[in-house]
């Protein structure tokens, strides 16, 4: 999760309150964060990842000076648009680009280390690594409107940290940042910001210039966001003006228009609107509340909350890019009072208690594999839609509203999984056999179907295919199965070394060596075996069998 470092002074001075570091730590632990070490003035807080709005200093104590009473939620205007932002030649695959303007603002050195510390946290676990979002911030003072965003063959600037000019190329080959992400960008059109004069503000999402850095005498910040995910990007934006807002006694928001295809002005500020049902709320948290007391804990958790009678109207500020429906306002209620204020309750029984058959089947098998030697591992039902298209998997669920790019897909079968704990323990143990027997989501006909499976992984150096077969055998003729094979070249296996497994000429899974170009793909260095079966298959058989 994001450990952020801030200034107890610092968070003190935007939460307007004296602040101890007992008091820090209560209130973290409400935001859903850890106060995990301390040093001097400075302290670490691990925070989780749907709350990016507390990713820096200003964020942090905005909430804390809120919840403690001593501030009270801010007000956002907008003057403009007062300049233009031209996108329509940019680069065809990176074509988005917005901007933003805060004015007043007063910079200190913990202030620029805070933002920058914002910015690239953002990168990291909201922007995919630049790759979807990329953030750039300036002395406006240092540029002339309007602005562009454009594609080129070729261009020069001073990047910022260096005192030469360099062109992009170099750019890419000699320092830390073009090093780490020419991959974003392509040779001949490079994706350049420039001001009304040609001045090189950036060269997203690698580096920006040296001459229109943000100093400790800058007084108005330029915000800009490019990449490929324009509702991302926006509300990214949002929390980056709200933060260096934050920094000025007397904020001045101003926005830009963005002109395309379609113009579109921003930031945009607004707040979020969900209406809450108080049975809901009931349904949800099991405790019966009154509306008083769920627009007080409301207001301390930073959202307006007004009675409605049966219900509560609730506005979240545009910061707040985590509220998306009731169930997120639920969810801040309870935080809010306290999870162990809460009193757990097991709702009344519907029918006898048996045990499902799929279940009682995935136990037997359990059971089976461990008395093998293999070792069971527990993987998330959501994963990487990119790890999941690298290995070969296309037809999946992808979610529309991700939290982090680590989640934004549903597998449709357990061998992603498998691979990534291959890919996280390869480096602690020498060989590797485990199994896991888990759900998966399938698309069957625009529809999605769950299923369970159960998946094998053997990597270390003299795994083959044999030992996988030996291993899927077993358990099948433990199970009273017989099984036939043949041929099976699907992803991600290497063609000639994969078998499909068959019971009555009909297959219930797969197993094979993983190919190599995946496994660099995914960063494994050691040769693997992986297979899956369908449980649900193997359940229907075994039935056809008992009736027989």
């Amino acid at each position: 999760m994001p450990t952020i470092e801030v200034s107890l002074r610092d968070l003190a001075s935007i939460a307007r309150t004296d602040l101890t570091l007992d008091k820090l730590k209560e209130v973290v632990e409400v935001l859903k964060g850890e106060v995990t070490e301390v040093k001097g003035d400075y302290v670490s807080i691990e925070l989780n990842y749907d709350r990016p709005d507390l990713f820096s200093a200003e964020g942090l104590g905005r909430a804390i000076g809120i919840y403690l009473g001593s501030r009270s939620l801010p007000q956002y205007s907008i003057n403009g648009p007062v300049t233009k932002l031209d996108v329509t030649k940019a680069p065809a695959y990176r074509p988005y680009a917005y901007m933003a303007i805060v004015r007043n603002v007063e910079l200190n050195d913990e202030a620029i280390r805070q933002l920058f510390q914002l910015q690239e946290i953002m990168h990291r676990d909201y922007g995919g690594d630049r790759r979807l979002v990329s953030i750039g911030l300036y002395d406006l003072d240092t540029v002339k409107p309007p602005f562009s965003y454009i594609a080129v063959k070729e261009a020069s600037y001073r990047p910022l940290g260096y005192s030469e000019f360099m062109t992009l190329t170099d750019v890419l080959k000699v320092t830390e940042k073009g090093k780490a992400y020419s991959s974003l960008v392509k040779p001949g059109e490079y994706p350049l910001l420039i001001d009304g004069e040609g001045k090189v503000l950036s060269f997203p999402p690698i580096l920006n210039s040296e001459e229109t850095k943000i100093t400790e005498t800058t007084r108005n910040v330029l915000i800009d966001v490019t990449g490929v995910e324009p509702e991302l990007m926006k509300r990214v934006l949002n929390i980056m003006v709200t933060a260096v807002s934050e920094r000025s006694r007397s904020p001045v928001i101003e926005s830009i228009e963005a002109t395309g295809v379609n113009s579109e002005l921003t930031p945009s500020l607004k707040w979020v609107r969900v209406n809450v049902k108080l049975r809901d709320i009931e349904d949800l948290l099991g405790v019966k509340l009154e509306p008083p007391v769920i627009i007080n804990v409301l207001t301390r958790m930073g959202v307006k909350a007004s009675d409605l009678g049966d219900s509560i109207e609730v506005f979240a500020p545009p910061y707040r890019i985590d509220v998306h429906s009731y169930v997120d306002v639920v969810e801040d209620i309870a935080i809010g009072l306290g999870y162990n204020s809460l009193e757990p309750n097991l709702p009344p029984p519907t029918h006898f208690g048996v045990k499902h058959p799929v279940e009682h089947l995935s136990s037997v098998i359990k059971d089976l594999l461990l008395g093998m030697g293999l070792q069971e591992v527990v993987n998330f039902n959501l994963i990487s839609d990119e790890v999941m298209r690298i290995i070969g998997f296309i037809n999946f669920v992808k979610l529309s509203n991700p939290k982090i790019k680590d989640y934004s897909a549903l597998r449709n079968s357990l061998i992603p999984s498998l691979l990534l704990t291959a890919k996280v323990n390869q480096r602690l143990v020498g060989r590797l056999e485990v199994f896991e027997v888990g759900d998966v989501v399938e698309l069957k006909n625009d529809t999605a179907v769950t299923s369970r499976r159960v998946g094998i992984l053997l990597m270390g150096d003299g795994y083959t295919l044999t030992d996988g077969l030996s291993v899927f055998k077993s358990l099948l003729k433990a199970l009273g199965i017989t099984t036939s094979l043949r041929r099976c070249s699907s992803r991600p296996f290497i063609p000639v070394r994969a078998v499909e497994v068959l019971v009555n000429d009909a297959g219930i899974g797969c197993i094979g060596e993983v190919d190599p170009e995946i496994l660099v793909n995914l960063g494994i260095e050691k040769p693997t075996v992986i297979g899956e079966l369908n449980v649900d298959l193997i359940l229907s058989i075994l039935k056809s069998l008992q009736q027989s």
